[in-house]
């Protein structure tokens, strides 16, 4: 059985405007401006003394005596966290935290850009449907 053009050409417009819009998947993170691996790199340096950045990252955090932030895939999985909630978030840590908060990395706007980017990337991939 053949599709006519005019069918196949809307079934092909859904298909991809499903793939853009389904959230966790590799098309929504590419829609996050940043380097991934950038950002990877730049949070192995600067976060992993307090968070689990990735699961074979050099060593793990350092936080005695206090609760330990979240894993950054945690963070990504949170329904509330946006790139524009992390990127906020960054952007307005205080450089000397009260009560041991999370102090401020000293990040440019384009590391915080890819470590976004990074953090994002980190979604869980829904399960394919059946």
């Amino acid at each position: 059985m053949k599709m006519n053009t005019n069918k196949l050409a809307a079934v092909a417009a859904v298909a991809v405007a499903m793939a853009w819009s389904a959230p966790g998947t590799q098309a929504q993170t590419k829609l996050v401006a940043g380097d991934v691996e950038a950002g990877r790199h730049l949070a192995l340096l600067a976060c992993t003394g307090c968070h689990l950045v990735t699961p074979d990252q050099p060593f793990k955090p350092i936080r005695e005596g206090l609760p330990r932030p979240p894993d950054f895939k945690d963070i990504a999985n949170r329904s509330d966290v946006t790139p524009a909630s992390l990127r906020h978030h960054l952007e307005t840590l205080p450089a000397i935290p009260k009560d041991a908060h999370m102090p401020s990395p000293m990040l440019s706007s384009d590391d915080i850009r890819d470590i976004v980017a990074f953090i994002i990337s980190l979604r869980d991939k829904p399960a394919p449907k059946p």
